[in-house]
């Protein structure tokens, strides 16, 4: 009796398991990393919108640096380079 129970929901528990609702997520975290990680290394040093080092000389080694250490801490900076620094407002100089 107890196989009865088990066998129309094996094959399905992987589809819709929590499990894979979890990896999606992970999967996007990575993803969207790369992403802010590429977007880190190409941006100009003149781009940064709150430079932390004289003259923003160092800001995409520490970006970069934070983007990849946070990989195994639920992505927190990637997640806060978006905000803090990709869509910063510029200054405006009037």
């Amino acid at each position: 009796m107890d196989m009865m129970y088990k066998f129309p929901y094996w094959p399905i528990s992987p589809i819709v398991g929590p499990g894979v609702f979890v990896s999606l997520l992970a999967i996007a975290g990575v993803i969207f990393s790369i992403f802010m990680l590429i977007d880190c290394l190409k941006r100009p040093a003149s781009k940064f919108a709150y430079p932390m080092t004289k003259n923003g000389e160092y800001d995409k080694l520490i970006w970069g640096a934070v983007i990849l250490l946070s990989l195994s801490f639920y992505f927190v900076g990637a997640i806060v380079y978006f905000f803090v620094v990709k869509r910063a407002k510029p200054e405006s100089s009037e």
